[in-house]
């Protein structure tokens, strides 16, 4: 059967595209499932970046778009449709979970509305950079033909993402839980920035990945290095190029940029092993010549990209086990 799909990168979806996904699921009486579902509970208005949205006080078929996968697994809500999951962002148990489910939007963002319809959702749910929110726009009349969708856009690469995570979560009933997140990770950034503020004052740190011959240093604006930030560290001076943006771009030749990092933490996946472009810049001759490297301070740093407070505390805790060492 041909699947109908929709990109959100300057796509269209055809009214007789979105007429075919829906006349897949619908009930005898002209509802969805998740709209007849939908009809016998309770239901509640949410305020999102797209407007007002009314949905099931409690859900009980969730669909995750961007985004999403992480809240429903954190909240211990099976999906009923996931967006493709990246296989380094998760366990082998999660990727169970998530895999069991149909992924209804590509890594590539690409939507497949059949499949989603399919699903029979009572909800969806997903996150939007703030640069995307015109092409979300776009197909968020599509989307609602199928069930409520609850979308919240973010700006950077840090706390504004972790907050629209939480959002999320109090949508799906994880509100609580996700909040609890939140408030250890700023009582715990406090305390580590306190406890081992002589380490952070006396090191200098750096947080880096590689791409396809090139290795970007992490700004102290983005991910690992801006919870590196939070807690006082000192940055290397290899982040001053990046300016306003979130990493600096060096070839190997520039390896001794790094030169004065005392700290190096590496970007890895869930298991703490680097990818591909990441493992050769680690097996270059000039890593080899750096300061950290060679006093045994190179350490790898997993969920540097925090999607969720709960991401952002096992960076903290990562970060302390190195910070006792120092």
């Amino acid at each position: 059967m041909t699947q109908q799909t929709t990109r959100l990168r300057g796509g269209t979806l055809t009214a007789t595209g979105l007429a075919l996904a829906l006349a897949l699921t619908a009930c005898g009486d002209g509802e969805t499932g998740g709209e007849a579902d939908a009809a016998t509970q309770g239901t509640v208005t949410v305020e999102t970046d797209y407007g007002p949205v009314e949905i099931p006080a409690a859900p009980e078929s969730v669909v995750a778009l961007e985004f999403g996968n992480e809240v429903l697994l954190e909240a211990g809500i099976e999906p009923a449709g996931v967006i493709e999951p990246n296989t380094s962002l998760y366990t082998e148990d999660q990727l169970g979970v998530l895999e069991s489910a149909p992924a209804v939007q590509a890594m590539s963002l690409e939507l497949n509305l059949e499949a989603l319809a399919a699903t029979e959702p009572d909800l969806i749910i997903g996150g939007v950079r703030e640069v995307g929110h015109g092409d979300y726009e776009d197909h968020f009349e599509d989307l609602s033909q199928i069930a409520p969708t609850v979308l919240f856009d973010f700006d950077g690469a840090g706390a504004e993402l972790r907050d629209m995570t939480l959002e999320l979560a109090e949508v799906v009933g994880d509100g609580e839980r996700a909040e609890d997140e939140r408030e250890t990770f700023e009582a715990r950034t406090a305390e580590i920035g306190e406890t081992y503020a002589d380490q952070l004052a006396d090191h200098t740190f750096a947080v880096v990945f590689g791409v396809d011959n090139e290795f970007a240093v992490v700004n102290t604006n983005a991910w690992g290095a801006l919870i590196l930030d939070e807690l006082g560290a000192r940055p290397t001076a290899a982040t001053e190029p990046a300016g306003e943006e979130f990493a600096a771009w060096y070839s190997y030749e520039n390896l001794d940029e790094l030169g004065d990092a005392d700290v190096v933490f590496y970007e890895t996946d869930v298991t703490r092993e680097p990818d591909p472009f990441t493992a050769d810049l680690l097996d270059q001759e000039l890593w080899g010549t750096l300061p950290a490297v060679e006093d045994e301070q190179v350490h790898p740093l997993r969920h540097s990209f925090s999607r969720t407070y709960a991401q952002a505390n096992d960076v903290l805790d990562q970060v302390e086990d190195v910070l006792r060492g120092l």
